[in-house]
């Protein structure tokens, strides 16, 4: 970690950030790891497991773009903390599910919070560049793609070993507490983050938001750089869908694999993460940023490409474990460096509504791809469907490293 990485987490509010972020990640892997392993224990069916997936898409889809125009209205804090609170009420129902029959709460649990996690993600991508300085955005968003691989690699340890252990109840249990948490570290931040008035005018509560969701989708319309990163976005969440409904099957058919070799393979990817969040400030100085996220979701392709097949000849999970930890590092590099670009192509005022629109297309591109993954299931091998969707980050790296060449991108 360098000296502007020591120097942003010696700072109050950035420090609270990320603490409070760490620990929402946290209970996300959790929640993340326990519902497909307590889902496919009670039904054994791939179909309940897409349905879960796809409960964790759908209100991103069609919630998305509004959420960005109320995180542009309201103070981004306030956001942040009442969606902590709202997660850990939502998680309560899980608490009833003893059989296959009631697989369904499941899923409605996933469809709720589901709903709710737009507000915390977008808050928080608008929030971050008031908390720094621009030309510490960059190192900041690296860390907090540190947080997040942090919680990646603890999560799925401990969402794996409740699941087993501990059951829905104990998955429950301690993801509202970290969400409980996180809402009073957040609550800490000083100060108020809204956009400002005067850029954000009101015209009434219907004709307003209207106004301001079409203003949303101009802005992406008309950057080419936003547009190109939206296209890029596209791939990567239809190859993301597709990994998140069969990556499961793939750990218990493969590498027969129960409940905690799946949360170990998961949290390998994390262990490169935290080196890539520790190390992505010293790549986005040294290179350009076509350079960093083109490259880093070629070799995240080509990555995923050895993991699905190496099992032909070694149905070991050492390699998937070594692999995995590997992928960590482009991971990190191309989301870190997507994420600063989105943010230095926007305003502060629209801010709310870009991130809005593109975590609504990444879902809506997860949703389809975990359509595809239902029906290819049942007519095709999981490893030549696992790697088919490794082409997608492969192709989204090939794009940008062409279409930015000619580009205006902002240096970070």
């Amino acid at each position: 970690m360098d000296r502007t990485s020591w120097s942003l987490m010696r700072q109050r509010d950035f420090a609270l950030l990320w603490w409070g972020g760490l620990i929402t990640f946290l209970g996300n892997w959790i929640l993340r790891v326990g519902l497909p392993i307590t889902v496919l224990d009670l039904t054994g069916s791939t179909a309940a497991l897409a349905a879960t997936t796809a409960a964790s898409f759908l209100p991103s889809l069609v919630l998305g773009p509004m959420v960005g125009v109320f995180v542009d209205r309201w103070d981004r804090k306030r956001v942040m903390v009442i969606a902590n609170l709202a997660q850990a009420a939502v998680l309560s129902p899980m608490l009833l599910v003893d059989s296959a029959d009631k697989v369904w709460i499941l899923v409605a649990v996933a469809f709720a919070s589901a709903g709710i996690s737009p507000f915390t993600r977008t808050a928080e991508n608008a929030l971050l560049p008031r908390l720094v300085e621009q030309r510490h955005l960059a190192v900041a968003n690296s860390l907090n793609a540190l947080n997040n691989n942090l919680a990646r690699f603890i999560g799925p340890l401990i969402g794996g070993t409740i699941a087993v252990v501990g059951g829905i109840v104990g998955v429950a249990a301690i993801n509202a507490a970290t969400y409980l948490i996180s809402a009073g570290l957040v609550f800490l931040v000083r100060g108020r983050h809204r956009a400002d008035r005067g850029e954000t005018a009101e015209s009434g509560p219907i004709r307003g938001m209207l106004r301001d969701l079409v203003e949303g989708f101009a802005v992406v319309r008309g950057s080419r750089l936003l547009w190109i990163l939206f296209a890029m976005t596209v791939l990567i969440g239809l190859g993301e869908g597709v990994m998140a409904t069969l990556f499961v099957v793939f750990v218990d058919r493969e590498l027969s694999g129960g409940g905690e070799v799946f949360g170990w393979v998961v949290a390998a990817q994390a262990v490169g993460g935290v080196a890539g969040g520790l190390t992505a400030g010293w790549f986005a100085g040294r290179f350009p940023p076509r350079v960093v996220v083109g490259v880093s979701l070629v070799l995240f392709g080509l990555c995923d490409l050895i993991t699905f097949n190496y099992p032909q000849w070694n149905p070991s999970p050492i390699p998937a474990l070594v692999v995995m930890v590997l992928v960590g590092l482009p991971s990190v590099l191309y989301q870190a460096t997507m994420l600063t670009l989105t943010q230095l192509a926007t305003s502060d005022r629209l801010r709310g509504r870009v991130f809005a629109l593109r975590h609504a297309t990444l879902s809506g591109c997860m949703l389809a791809g975990t359509g595809i993954a239902a029906v290819t299931a049942t007519r095709f091998d999981v490893v030549a469907i696992l790697s088919t969707q490794a082409l997608t980050p492969i192709l989204a790296g090939v794009l940008g490293l062409v279409l930015l060449r000619r580009t205006v991108v902002p240096k970070q």
